[in-house]
């Protein structure tokens, strides 16, 4: 097939949520297919980047979006109909750019990376088209209207309502729509019953995140760890609710537990932990694999959080036990036998770290095994990337049978 794949960032790095999920499906796609990309770039040290991807696509098209402005677009946009998600993504150069593909190509098919790049293909009726919402946004909006005030709170509430009619109508256009879990899938069905929606996971490099081994009977001190990029509200919101109500009921028994916090773009609030003892911010690091390695357990204390959480399926792949909230584990299949602890209270999630932290060296390494056996059956990236080209062959099919039916139809008229 030759595949038009339009993504809302440059999929390289993969070093954050929509980023790894992008890059990992056009490399699987691109194994037996032509793939030619068209996405933003909103960070200028990503544009050199471009030459990695392509080794997988047969031409990569980019175009800048600066921030500057947002606050601008944000204003406009509240007194309009249209979701900002959508306005901020809004940009004639790279409609330029998929219209250009679209006139020097013969496209098989279109997938596109998120509600807000609905709008680079939506008007193209002769080719079918994919689009992978990934999680539901509209009820990620109305989960951080619940938590903030007044004035967010109704611009959040505004948001939500735009967007979801947004994605109902997302679902008529597209000929098929994927998400990243079965509840996601679920939730978004029930809005749009009679259209076709399928659930594609996410998966973790195993080649990448492998547990290293360690000489080391015991790290010491035992360490916590947590990942991700921390100007995202869930983020920020999770190990502020762990740093005040989970650490200090570990630290009453076992002071000496360090707590890193690792992922760039640290907030104002979250640098502030570090007031607190064993507390450390990195900000950004050129690799997160050595703090997983040299952890003793991760943590996912997420309040509110939707899809696959990537952190999560790291640490697991590296060999790590994670504790978690019922939150932090949606979309993941894993239980107690796959290394993973589920708690909602902070007095258990500060029991069963600490458990993890007093473990003897036969059980961190029942865990590890536990944990990594789970993603190697459920998330390879492989497995995912074969579902996500079975299902553009089968819309593609799809499609040809409606046109031949349809031209049979006009003949016979």
């Amino acid at each position: 097939m030759n595949i038009l794949y339009i993504a809302h960032r440059l999929p390289y790095p993969p070093n954050k949520g929509e980023k790894i999920r992008a890059f990992h499906q056009i490399q699987q796609l691109a194994r037996n297919n032509t793939v030619h990309l068209c996405s933003f770039v909103d960070d200028p040290a990503d544009f050199p980047h471009r030459s990695a991807l392509n080794q997988h696509c047969a031409s990569v098209e980019v175009v800048y979006r600066s921030g500057a402005l947002v606050p601008l677009l944000a204003a406009v946009t509240l007194l309009k109909r249209q979701p900002l998600s959508v306005a901020l993504f809004s940009r004639k150069s790279l409609k330029k750019k998929v219209l250009q593909k679209l006139a020097t190509e013969q496209f098989d098919c279109i997938v596109v990376s998120s509600s807000s790049m609905a709008q680079y293909a939506s008007f193209v009726s002769t080719i079918p088209k994919v689009i992978d919402l990934v999680d539901v946004d509209s009820e990620k909006w109305r989960l951080y209207a619940q938590h903030h005030s007044f004035p967010l709170s109704s611009i959040y509430e505004l948001e939500a309502k735009r967007l979801a009619r947004y994605e109902e109508h997302i679902a008529h256009v597209f000929d098929h729509c994927v998400l990243i879990s079965e509840e996601e899938r679920r939730l978004f069905q029930v809005r749009v019953k009679e259209r076709p929606i399928s659930m594609i996971s996410n998966g973790v490099d195993l080649e990448y995140f492998f547990p290293i081994r360690t000489d080391r009977p015991q790290v010491t001190p035992p360490t916590i760890v947590f990942t991700g990029v921390m100007d995202y509200f869930p983020n920020v919101d999770a190990v502020r609710y762990f740093c005040k109500e989970v650490l200090p009921s570990v630290h009453n028994t076992m002071p000496e537990v360090k707590f890193y916090i690792v992922g760039s773009n640290p907030t104002q609030k979250v640098k502030e932990l570090e007031s607190q003892p064993n507390v450390v911010v990195t900000g950004t690091v050129p690799d997160v694999r050595p703090y997983l390695a040299q952890a003793s357990v991760a943590v996912a204390p997420f309040r509110l959080a939707r899809g696959v959480q990537n952190k999560v399926l790291e640490a697991m792949a590296m060999g790590l036990p994670v504790v978690g909230t019922t939150e932090a584990f949606k979309g993941i299949s894993a239980t107690k036998d796959n290394g993973i602890r589920i708690a909602n209270e902070p007095s258990s999630f500060a029991q069963h770290l600490t458990s993890f932290l007093r473990a003897d060296e036969a059980l961190r390494q029942q865990t590890a095994q536990q944990a990594r056996r789970y993603v190697e059956r459920y998330h390879r990236w492989q497995d995912q990337g074969t579902k996500l080209e079975r299902l553009l062959e089968e819309v593609v099919r799809r499609s040809t049978a409606d046109k031949s039916s349809r031209v049979k139809h006009v003949a016979h008229g």
